[in-house]
């Protein structure tokens, strides 16, 4: 139970964040003789691993340690599963063009198909 109530105090801590205020860069500026990844502007320079500045290190910290296991489950659940049907769909509809135009007498083989089906490389 001490977990869950831990778990109920970061969530309400975050959920008290949103929206996040995201500052990114992938430059890294000397800031006072110090190298800090951050973007310089005419006021200053913002340094996105500064709590002050931004919410990068919260949003960091809440999507890769405390809910990386939430966020690999629905990226398996719902975008890969929505990319597997798409592609199942598209496979589907190619064979039923093939034996559409097989059936109209245009020539086409049933088994061979004419074109690759979706990311399978041709024959060589």
């Amino acid at each position: 139970d001490a977990d869950n109530e831990e778990d109920r105090l970061l969530n309400a801590s975050i959920r008290d964040l949103i929206p996040f205020a995201v500052v990114g860069s992938e430059e890294s500026i000397d800031v006072d003789g110090k190298p800090v990844r951050g973007r310089r502007h005419g006021w200053g320079v913002i340094n996105i691993f500064d709590e002050t500045h931004c919410d990068f290190v919260h949003l960091r910290n809440f999507m890769l340690r405390t809910h990386l296991s939430d966020l690999i489950e629905v990226t398996a659940q719902r975008h890969y599963e929505q990319f597997r049907t798409s592609q199942l769909r598209q496979i589907k509809e190619l064979r039923a063009q093939q034996a559409a135009a097989a059936a109209a007498g245009s020539g086409m083989s049933v088994g061979a198909p004419s074109a690759p089906l979706p990311h399978q490389p041709a024959a060589q």
